[in-house]
C-alpha cells in the first residue's frame, strides 16, 4: 500500500489565497433554469449529520485503525458536501447576478478557514520546537510551512509518503493535506465557473456551468483511476485525482429534488449505508482514490439529493450529532496533532486510555476553538458576509507571518546545529581518531579519552548525515540510470563496481575512502529498492515498478559494457518498504528472492570476474536510534535489541553460495554484539529510519571493508 490513508475535512471550509480583490462579471441575464438546483440556504441539519458522520469515522480511524479499517473515507465525503453547497452558492450567485465577486468569495472562505487552522498550526510549532526530538525538526517544519501555505498535499505527494510505512514519522500536520485540497479547489471552482459563465453568453449559463463541470469531473475521475494504478502515492494527494470528488457534489446542484421527494428517506438511508460500508470495509490495502472512491462519493452523494426530511435528517437535530457537525473542523484539526504529539510527552506508544484522553482533549479544543476563535471571526461586523476583502487579505498574511516567522526561527537554530554536526564529524573522520566507531568494535579493549564526551552525527541532524549522491542514484520515479566513479580516472590498479539499492550507496563515502586508500576505482550505482537480481519484484506503484526493471536491465548494459572488471560489489536492504517480490505460483517469497540474485548473478558476461554479495547492515528499530537525542552517550547501553532481532534474512548469502565465483563480506560484527546499539565508539550508527548508516559510521569501516574486498579478490 503506497497511499497514506489518514485526513479528512472536518466540515465545510472556506479558504483565500488571493490578495487582490477581482470581480468579474457577465453582461447578460438567464433564462429561468430547466433543472431546480437544491438550495443550500437556511439550516441543513442532514449535512451537520453527515460531518459528523464523517468526522467521527476519520478520528476512529486515527485512533483506532484495526477497527475502522476505512475510516479515511471521511475525507472524500467532505470533498462531495463542499462541492455541492459550494457550488450551489456560486451558481445562484452568477445566474442571479451575473457575476461571481472573487475577492468577496475568498475573503468569506479565509474568515471561515483561516483563523482556526492557523492558530492550530501555531500551537503545532510550538510543540514540536518544544517536545519533539530535533532529529525531526527537519520534516515537521517543512511540513508545518507547507501547510500554512496550503501546498501540504503536493509536498506529500512529491514525497509519496506512506502513513503506514514503518520507515517514516507521520507529522502532527500530515492532515492538512485535505485542507490544500480544499483550498485549491475554492480557488479553482469561481474561476472555472467565471469561464464557463463567459461561453454561457451564447448558449446559457446553466448549461455552460454544467457541461464544464461535469466535462472536468470525468476528466479528473479518468485521471485518478489512471493515477492510481500508476502512481497511487502522489495519486492519493493529488488536486487532480481528487477533483472528480467536489464534481460530483457540483453536479448534484442541478438536480431536480422534486423527483426525489417520495424517494428521499430511502436515498438518504441508502447512502449513509454506502458511507458506513466503506468506512468498515476498505482497508489501508484498498486501492485508493480509484473506482473504490465510487462508493462513500455516490453514498454521498445519494445522502446529500434525498437528505431534507429523512432519517438523516432527524439524526441532524439531536443536539450531540449537530455539536459534533458544527465543530466537526475544529475536531478535525486538532485530533491529529494531540495523536502524534503525546508519545514524545509519554516516551511509550499511545495505550488506549491516551486515545481516550486524545478523544475527549479534542473534543474539548474542538468545541473551544468554535466558540471564541471560529464563530466571533466569522460573524464578526467588520468582515461579516466578507465585506471587507482587504482586512481580510491583511490578517489572513498577518496571521500566516506569525506562524512562519516561528518556523524560520526553528529552522535556523536546527540548520546551524547540522552545520556544526557536520563539520565536527568530518573532522574527526578525517584524522582517524583511534577507537572512533567501528574501531571500537574491531579492537576490543580500545579507549580513548579523548572521546569522552564526544557524540557524533549531531542526534538532532542524522538524516543530513548521509553519503548518498545524485550523480550515482535513481529515485523511485526515475528510471534513468546514473553511476559514478571514486578514485582515480586512470592508473589504477583495480576496477570494481557497486551496485543495489539505498543501501549501496550509504557506503559512498567509504568506497571513496577505500579506493583512495588503494589506488582503485569503483564505479558506483544505485536505485530506490531496486537491486542487481532478476526476481519480478513488486514496487508501490505500478510505474515504479516498470521503472525499476528499466533501471536493471540498463545495469545489466552497464555491467556488460565494462572490461577488465576486477570485482562486482553488491548489496540489498535487509528490510525494504514499498517493494516486494513476487513468487511464481507454489515458490515462496524467500526463494524466489534467491532464485532471482543466483539467476542474475550467473549472467554476468564474464564469471572470472567474482561477484562479493555484501551482507547488510543490521537494523533497528528508529525508537532506539531517537534515544540517542533523549539520552545521549548512554543509548549506547540504554537503547539496544538483541542481535537477533535486527539480523531478518535477506537470502544474500545463500544466492551467493549458488553462484559461481562469489565471496561473502558479513561485517555484522562491526556494528553489534550480542546486542545492536544506536552508537558504537562515540558514533551514531543509524540515521533516523533505524536502516541506512550515517556517512560518519560508514567511514569508520572503510579499512575493514576495503580489507575484505581485498581478500575477496585474491581468494579465489
Amino acid at each position: 500500500m503506497c497511499a497514506p490513508h489518514a485526513g479528512d475535512i472536518g466540515r465545510l471550509r472556506h479558504s483565500y489565497t488571493s490578495l487582490v480583490m477581482v470581480t468579474t462579471a457577465v453582461q447578460t441575464a438567464e433564462p429561468r433554469p430547466r433543472l431546480d438546483s437544491p438550495r443550500d440556504g437556511g439550516h441543513r441539519p442532514d449535512i451537520q449529520a453527515l460531518r459528523a458522520l464523517a468526522v467521527m469515522l476519520v478520528l476512529t480511524y486515527h485512533l483506532w485503525p484495526s477497527r475502522v479499517t476505512g475510516g479515511y473515507v471521511g475525507v472524500d465525503v467532505f470533498f462531495v458536501i463542499s462541492g455541492f453547497l459550494i457550488t450551489s452558492h456560486l451558481l445562484r450567485e452568477l445566474t442571479s447576478t451575473s457575476r461571481i465577486r472573487l475577492g468577496r468569495f475568498w475573503a468569506r472562505r479565509a474568515t471561515r478557514l483561516l483563523p482556526a487552522s492557523l492558530l492550530v498550526l501555531a500551537a503545532t510549532a510550538i510543540a514540536v520546537i518544544m517536545l519533539a526530538p530535533r532529529s525531526l525538526w527537519n520534516q515537521f517544519l517543512g511540513e508545518i510551512t507547507a501547510s500554512t501555505l496550503y501546498v501540504q498535499n503536493w509536498k506529500l505527494a512529491a514525497d509519496s509518503v506512506d502513513y503506514l510505512a514503518g520507515g517514516y514519522q507521520a507529522s502532527p500536520v500530515q492532515h492538512f493535506w485535505t485542507l490544500s485540497v480544499e483550498e485549491q479547489f475554492y480557488v479553482g471552482l469561481p474561476l472555472l465557473l467565471t469561464g464557463a459563465g463567459l461561453i454561457g453568453l451564447r448558449w446559457g449559463i446553466r448549461r455552460a456551468v454544467f457541461v464544464t463541470i461535469a466535462g472536468v469531473t470525468l476528466l479528473s475521475f479518468a485521471y485518478g483511476i489512471w493515477s492510481t494504478n500508476y502512481y497511487e502515492g502522489v495519486s492519493y494527494f493529488s488536486t487532480l485525482s481528487r477533483a472528480w470528488e467536489f464534481g460530483f457534489g457540483a453536479l448534484l446542484a442541478f438536480a431536480p429534488t422534486r423527483l426525489v421527494s417520495r424517494f428521499s428517506r430511502w436515498l438518504a438511508v441508502g447512502g449513509v449505508l454506502l458511507i458506513v460500508i466503506a468506512g468498515l470495509a476498505f482497508t489501508a490495502n484498498t486501492p485508493f482514490p480509484g473506482v473504490g472512491a465510487l462508493l462513500p462519493v455516490v453514498g454521498t452523494s445519494l445522502a446529500l439529493w434525498g437528505g431534507r426530511g429523512s432519517l438523516l435528517s432527524s439524526a441532524g437535530t439531536l443536539q450531540p450529532v449537530a455539536g459534533v457537525g458544527r465543530m466537526s473542523y475544529s475536531l478535525y484539526l486538532w485530533h491529529w496533532p494531540l495523536i502524534i504529539m503525546l508519545p514524545f510527552v509519554s516516551g511509550v506508544p499511545l495505550r488506549t486510555p491516551d486515545k481516550l484522553a486524545i478523544f475527549v482533549a479534542a473534543m474539548v479544543l474542538a468545541w473551544l476553538t468554535t466558540r471564541f476563535v471560529e464563530d466571533p471571526v466569522r460573524f464578526s461586523p467588520r468582515l461579516l458576509a466578507g465585506r471587507r476583502p482587504r482586512t481580510v487579505a491583511i490578517a489572513a498574511v498577518a496571521g500566516m507571518g506569525v506562524v512562519l516567522a516561528i518556523l524560520a526561527g526553528a529552522a535556523f537554530s536546527s540548520a546551524t546545529a547540522s552545520a556544526r554536526s557536520a563539520s565536527a564529524a568530518n573532522e574527526l573522520t578525517v584524522d582517524d581518531v583511534a577507537c572512533l566507531g567501528a574501531a571500537q568494535l574491531a579492537n576490543p579493549g580500545c579507549v580513548n579519552p579523548a572521546l569522552d564526551e564526544v557524540l557524533t552525527p549531531d542526534p538532532s541532524a542524522l538524516d543530513a548525515d548521509d553519503a548518498n549522491r545524485a550523480e550515482c542514484w535513481s529515485t523511485g520515479t526515475d528510471a534513468t540510470f546514473r553511476s559514478c566513479s571514486v578514485g582515480p580516472d586512470s592508473g589504477y590498479e583495480r576496477h570494481l563496481i557497486a551496485v543495489g539499492d539505498s543501501h549501496n550507496n550509504t557506503l559512498i563515502g567509504a568506497y571513496e575512502k577505500i579506493a583512495i586508500a588503494r589506488n582503485w576505482r569503483i564505479d558506483v550505482a544505485g536505485r530506490a529498492g531496486c537491486y542487481w537480481t532478476d526476481a519480478d519484484l513488486r514496487m508501490d506503484t505500478q510505474a515504479a515498478t516498470e521503472n525499476c526493471r528499466q533501471w536493471r536491465r540498463d545495469l545489466v548494459e552497464f555491467i556488460d559494457s565494462q572490461s577488465g572488471l576486477d570485482g562486482i560489489i553488491t548489496t540489498k536492504a535487509r528490510i525494504a518498504f514499498g517493494v516486494e517480490v513476487v513468487p511464481d505460483a507454489g515458490d515462496s517469497v524467500s526463494s524466489a528472492a534467491v532464485d532471482g540474485m543466483t539467476t542474475a548473478w550467473s549472467r554476468r558476461p564474464d564469471l572470472s570476474v567474482p561477484v562479493i554479495a555484501l551482507v547488510d547492515n543490521p537494523a533497528i528499530p528508529k525508537e532506539s536510534v531517537r534515544c540517542t537525542e533523549t539520552r545521549g552517550l548512554a543509548a549506547e547501553n540504554e537503547c539496544t535489541i538483541p542481535l537477533a532481532d535486527a539480523l531478518p534474512d535477506d537470502g544474500i548469502q545463500m544466492a551467493a553460495e549458488n553462484t559461481p565465483n562469489s565471496r561473502v563480506i558479513d561485517l555484522t560484527a562491526l556494528y553489534c554484539t550480542e546486542v545492536c546499539a544506536p552508537i558504537v565508539g562515540h558514533v551514531v550508527v543509524y540515521r533516523n529510519d533505524g536502516r541506512h548508516l550515517t556517512a560518519t559510521y560508514a567511514d569508520t569501516i572503510a579499512p575493514y571493508l576495503g580489507a575484505e574486498i581485498e581478500r575477496s579478490l585474491v581468494s579465489g
